[in-house]
């Protein structure tokens, strides 16, 4: 049922003024799909505060593209502020999965000058590649799509059913990096229920 619900929606577009107090973007936006038509979550910057997250969470959360695009915003929280991202990270993700990726941000943006990727999440925006130092202006855009390959699966374990997109990249050798997400009974926002291809070592930038 949540897919025919999901996938019949219409293409649209929305605007949400977050409150001055926080500092977040005053512009919020996503896109809703139809069929195999792209989606995307645009907004003015990144949150820079564990409060500022939330308050992206509350406007994107009830989405699955929310979920993937709150992701991103939590590697670069995480980036600037390991608490606080960490926090964030936990929100926004199933335990086995928060797990997993805090192990490896630790090391993706880590002290090795060969292996530390610290601009990871920059390099899932749209626009973004090795070439111009994963560097793009705001408004930021992520681009996905739903999996074609994979049909939605209910999951008895997380409670939900799982959905798989596919995040939009020039970051790496193949552009499509996976991530499913999952909306548990009782829980108001979907979560990332796993995400490797996300934390995936990415192309160095290009100095």
């Amino acid at each position: 049922m949540l897919r025919l619900t999901f996938i019949a929606m219409m293409i649209i577009g929305f605007s949400v003024n977050a409150s001055a107090k926080t500092g977040i973007s005053k512009r919020i936006s996503h896109t809703r799909w139809v069929g195999d038509k792209k989606t995307s979550v645009e907004f003015d910057a990144f949150p820079t505060t564990l409060d500022e997250w939330k308050a992206m969470q509350q406007q994107l959360g009830s989405e699955p593209q929310g979920a993937v695009a709150l992701q991103v915003m939590a590697f670069e929280l995480y980036r600037n502020n390991r608490i606080d991202g960490e926090q964030a990270l936990k929100l926004n993700n199933t335990s086995t999965n928060y797990n997993s990726t805090v192990e490896r941000l630790r090391e993706i943006m880590g002290k090795d000058q060969y292996y530390a990727r610290p601009y990871i999440a920059w390099a899932m925006l749209k626009g973004a590649t090795p070439e111009n130092g994963y560097t793009v202006r705001a408004p930021y855009k992520i681009e996905m799509k739903v999996d074609p390959n994979k049909k939605y699966q209910q999951s008895q374990l997380l409670h939900g059913t799982v959905i798989y997109l596919l995040i939009d990249s020039k970051g790496w050798d193949t552009n499509w990096r996976g991530v499913e997400v999952v909306k548990p009974r009782g829980c108001k926002y979907f979560v990332v229920s796993n995400c490797p291809a996300m934390y995936t070592q990415c192309k160095e930038a290009v100095q």
